[in-house]
């Protein structure tokens, strides 16, 4: 009988204690505050995880294949997305070929290319875009 008493005195004080490490252990810890609790954010104050990928734009390759012509001309080179935003504007020789690859966003399917009075739009295509220096001036001179 005595031995009968420690043994459920020692299955109670386990009981116990595995109660209280069970109780300990499940407290209700919000990984996020509690919706509806007034606690409204703004755009401007919200923050992303630093597990989040903020890459929205991709490398593309603009290419001018250059002219050759009997006099050097230079002219501002610019390129503008679909939208008007310039991306690059600099001094280039007609005769020259132009290369650089541009981080621009990736939903941009098309470049509009402006070389003094000339102006061409081209499609991104597997991320490149290509142009040239040559001016199509129609049929309208042509008589059939």
């Amino acid at each position: 009988m005595k031995n009968s008493k420690k043994f459920n005195g020692l299955k109670l004080l386990l009981v116990f204690g595995l109660s209280v490490i069970t109780m300990v252990s499940c407290i209700d810890q919000p990984i996020e505050g509690p919706a509806g609790s007034g606690n409204t954010q703004s755009i401007e104050t919200l923050q992303a995880s630093n597990a989040f990928d903020w890459k929205t734009s991709e490398k593309v390759l603009v290419s001018v294949k250059g002219l050759s012509a009997d006099i050097a001309i230079s002219r501002t080179l610019t390129f503008e997305t679909e939208n008007g935003n310039e991306f690059y504007a600099g001094v280039q020789q007609m005769g020259a070929d132009f290369e650089m690859a541009f981080d621009l966003p990736a939903h941009i399917r098309e470049v509009t290319m402006r070389f003094g009075s000339l102006e061409k739009k081209a499609e991104v295509t597997n991320n490149k875009v290509s142009f040239d220096f040559i001016v199509d001036m129609g049929q309208d001179d042509v008589e059939p």
